[in-house]
């Protein structure tokens, strides 16, 4: 198993999705487009593609 990467991307997405309303069919178009964004950072952070 690969080790878990725990940079401050991943982090703030962790942080984001506490605050998010539990059901995704809640969440605001303004809610997903930051998830969206930030789940596309921490992914990149995690593949080591930093922008």
């Amino acid at each position: 198993m690969a080790p878990r990467i725990s940079g401050p991307e991943t982090k703030e997405l962790n942080n984001l999705v506490d605050r998010l309303p539990e059901q995704v069919s809640d969440w605001t178009p303004e809610q997903r487009d930051q998830y969206t964004a930030q789940s596309d950072r921490a992914m990149n952070e995690q593949n080591g593609t930093c922008r």
